[in-house]
């Protein structure tokens, strides 16, 4: 079964590129009449029989003339696309590309197809997921599994694009063509070429002018509204590095006063101009920082693909809710390392942190790497919110080794429906918040 999918997958990536060029080339009308003219050639084979033949011929002639006027057609355009910064997985949006007329006619009817990377799935990947609905469909389609490889190559490829139509682009002028576009999952997604589509006189097929357009859209995960009455803020904590901590080692540099220098004062705070006047050392004096600073740990670990999914989305949906907050919330995620990206005042924006979950994947670490961090920031932290897929007792050890350093911890767990029903039983602490799939979102909405 194995060996016949694995030498069937290369057959199946030739078979959807070549019909998705077949589609594009011809019109609707075009397709009937090619329909038509099969069946005037099969009824016509006998031609004592019946003059269905003389339609046969006539029909061919009409689309041998639409394939050849097409070349004599050629629009004399170019083009540019307008992508948005981000977009976001599983909501419609709208971008442009616009047409440019070089040539020295009025271009009329014309269609634009953006193309992305189409990225077929891996044997690894084929066996691991499994495409949504597929328990309905029939025996030999679960067997043969194509279905499946065409639903997987489409989440590859990241974005379904419609066909958009062009205004008329009038002589040395442009218009614009609105490309709907609704990406399928987070991530980056590539684009690597526009296809303008230009018809022929009877509008039976269409010719196309490929441009080479690469470039990258970044998907960020998807986000839930929040509860309004969800509130963590954990109270002000002492920020030795201060709000300009970025760009200073050491105190803060919010600076307050000058004053006179007392034994043990360190010589780097010595304002040299105000001694040299005044003939005798004074320092500055800085103000010490308290502020909110919250972490957010999410969880990268062995988990089923849906519920990483859902972990990310949670995540998102929580940095975008305090987005706004008077302070700063620390992002720990594991990549081949524990790291920390930090958004708030004088630090970076959430978006960088949105991104960083855009294309964090699943790592082989193990979760105990987040101890050793979590301790060393445990003394800057006003509370910690863990977003995990799974609980065990390595996550249990965590969660309570952050809670023994006296910081306030919220725990946002995202259940499958089997295990959810697995541990209705279970008594969990009032701050641990059970996210059941798929209604993780009604969920947060209820908090």
């Amino acid at each position: 079964m194995a060996a016949f999918r694995e030498r069937a997958f290369p057959t199946w990536t030739r078979l959807t590129s070549i019909s998705r060029r077949a589609t594009r080339k011809n019109s609707d009308r075009g397709r009937l009449l090619q329909t038509g003219t099969v069946i005037c050639g099969a009824v016509g084979l006998d031609t004592d029989l019946s003059f269905v033949y003389q339609l046969f011929a006539l029909l061919v002639c009409v689309l041998v003339y639409s394939r050849l006027s097409l070349r004599f057609l050629v629009p004399e355009v170019s083009i540019r696309r307008h992508l948005p910064r981000y977009a976001t997985a599983g909501e419609d949006f709208e971008y442009y590309i616009s047409v440019f007329n070089e040539g020295e006619r009025v271009e009329r009817d014309l269609k634009v197809v953006d193309n992305p990377k189409v990225i077929p799935p891996d044997m690894e990947q084929f066996q691991r997921m499994r495409e949504p609905g597929e328990e309905t469909r029939n025996a030999y389609d679960r067997w043969l599994g194509f279905h499946r490889f065409v639903w997987l190559q489409k989440l590859n490829t990241g974005i379904s694009l419609k066909t958009a139509d062009v205004p008329d682009v009038d002589l040395k002028s442009h218009a614009d063509a609105t490309v709907r576009a609704t990406p399928l999952r987070r991530g980056p997604v590539y684009f690597e070429s526009t296809t303008i589509l230009h018809p022929d006189p009877l509008g039976l097929n269409f010719g196309t002018v490929e441009f080479d357009n690469r470039e990258t859209l970044t998907v960020l995960p998807r986000r839930y509204p929040l509860s309004r009455r969800f509130e963590f803020q954990g109270g002000r904590h002492f920020q030795p590095g201060g709000v300009n901590s970025t760009w200073s080692i050491g105190e803060s540099d919010e600076f307050v006063s000058l004053r006179d220098y007392r034994d043990g004062d360190p010589i780097r705070k010595i304002h040299w101009a105000s001694s040299a006047k005044r003939e005798k050392p004074v320092v500055k004096e800085f103000q010490d920082e308290f502020f909110v600073r919250q972490a957010l740990v999410v969880d990268s670990f062995s988990q089923p693909d849906d519920v990483f999914e859902e972990v990310i989305s949670v995540a998102a949906s929580l940095l975008t809710n305090m987005e706004n907050m008077d302070g700063l919330m620390d992002l720990c995620l594991m990549t081949s390392r524990p790291e920390v990206i930090t958004a708030g005042r004088g630090y970076a924006q959430t978006s960088q942190q949105l991104e960083a979950l855009a294309t964090m994947k699943m790592t082989e670490g193990t979760i105990e790497d987040f101890n050793e961090l979590l301790m060393e920031r445990s003394r800057l932290m006003s509370g910690c919110l863990f977003v995990f897929g799974a609980m065990d007792d390595a996550r249990t050890q965590l969660i309570r080794s952050v809670e023994a350093r006296g910081v306030p911890t919220a725990v946002f767990l995202v259940q499958e429906e089997n295990v959810q029903e697995e541990n209705d039983s279970h008594q969990y602490p009032d701050h641990y918040h059970l996210l059941p799939m798929p209604d993780v979102g009604t969920a947060l909405s209820q908090l």
